[in-house]
């Protein structure tokens, strides 16, 4: 009797057990990486896959290419160039990159890595032909690599930044948000809305991206395309 009572415990147990590893959200376990090969590369920072999907480079940005009634920006060309010589028709593998998988536009957010083991975004800042691009959701080792990389591409003046640097716009005052990590013009509108205590001033433009802030979508200074 005692047997029969015992076993039927074990059995309860086991079955609750079964039930909580069944209930768990799959977001649990650890992330996996995915593959696909590369088809077309819109600009030096987005990429799509034979399969359709688009992917964002995770933690970067690239000047942009002329669309709508907008003006390519200075290296956007170059910058297309590049990403198309390194990726182009080749396999890659997905690698989670922070906390969310997809942005607003629906991209995947993903640390693109080609087959010799090596990064696309760290590629594409190391060479000056993209920069940093922080944001809250990216992992923190991933953003600490890429400014880095950013801080030695500067510092040789590698692709865009010989220009940029040595350009007007270099020398004029820029006003940072602590908390999103963009900086704008100083006479920008929207930076004089920034409140007193998130606001970071910076005396240069090296000042600001070296410091590890990006540009405001609003109020645009980058030069355009030649």
């Amino acid at each position: 009797m005692r047997t029969d009572i015992l076993m039927r415990a074990v059995f309860f147990l086991l079955a609750c057990c079964l039930t909580l590893s069944l209930a768990l959200p799959t977001s649990a376990a650890s992330p996996q990486k995915s593959e696909g090969q590369v088809s077309v590369c819109f600009d030096g920072d987005t990429l799509k896959l034979n399969d359709r999907r688009i992917v964002r480079l995770a933690g970067i940005d690239a000047p942009e290419v002329a669309h709508k009634n907008l003006q390519a920006q200075y290296y956007s060309r170059e910058a297309r160039l590049l990403l198309i010589k390194l990726a182009k028709g080749r396999k890659v593998s997905l690698l989670p990159a922070g906390s969310e998988e997809k942005d607003a536009y629906g991209r995947i957010i993903a640390d693109v890595i080609l087959p010799d083991g090596s990064s696309l975004s760290d590629a594409m800042v190391s060479s000056g032909a993209a920069f940093f691009y922080p944001h809250k959701n990216l992992t923190p080792s991933l953003q600490k690599r890429l400014l880095e990389l950013q801080r030695q591409a500067m510092r040789e003046k590698r692709g865009m930044w010989q220009h940029i640097l040595s350009s007007p716009i270099a020398k004029q005052n820029y006003i940072g948000n602590r908390t999103s990590l963009r900086f704008f013009p100083e006479d920008c509108p929207e930076a004089q809305r920034i409140k007193p205590r998130k606001q970071m001033h910076f005396g240069t433009l090296l000042d600001a991206f070296h410091a590890g802030y990006a540009p405001a979508r609003i109020c645009p200074f980058w030069p355009t395309q030649k």
